[in-house]
């Protein structure tokens, strides 16, 4: 059994690889070269801008403040009416989570109480005039440090 392994390895070690045609090499020397790689968000932006150049070149030439610009249907058409405000219709404070973290020294070395308190705070905006709405909502942590005095 140790004989036919012994020479299978023996031919394995006999046999060299073919040296990989003139082609191959050079295909293979192109694909590995450094390339210049164009970023085509470079090119776009100077597009970008200068689209928005000629935007308000040709707003400003038609007479229209920013405020009268609405689109319809994809083009710009001068507003009849004046462009609607939302007003705030809703807020809400949401604790979700409170911490008491005990006596704390500041570094000016007094002692003080110390605790956190996390919130969700939630506005709504409501347009009158189409009825449309936006919310925000915005976390924020609450810290509070209260004196202590030892008698």
């Amino acid at each position: 059994m140790d004989n036919p392994l012994k020479e299978l390895e023996d031919e394995l070690v006999a046999l060299h690889p073919v040296r990989p045609s003139q082609r191959l090499e050079r295909r293979i020397a192109a694909e590995l070269a450094p390339r210049r790689r164009v970023h085509w968000l470079w090119m776009a932006l100077p597009a970008a801008a200068a689209f928005a150049i000629m935007f308000a070149w040709q707003m400003q030439r038609q007479h229209l403040s920013p405020a009268e610009w609405v689109t319809n249907e994809n083009s710009i058409v001068e507003a009849t009416q004046p462009a609607s405000a939302f007003k705030p219709v809703a807020t809400q404070n949401l604790l979700y989570a409170a911490r008491d973290d005990g006596l704390v020294t500041l570094e000016d070395g007094r002692v003080v109480h110390r605790t956190s308190h996390s919130y969700v705070d939630t506005v709504v905006w409501r347009d009158p005039q189409s009825n449309a709405s936006v919310t925000w909502t915005v976390p924020r942590e609450e810290v509070r440090l209260r004196p202590v005095s030892f008698q």
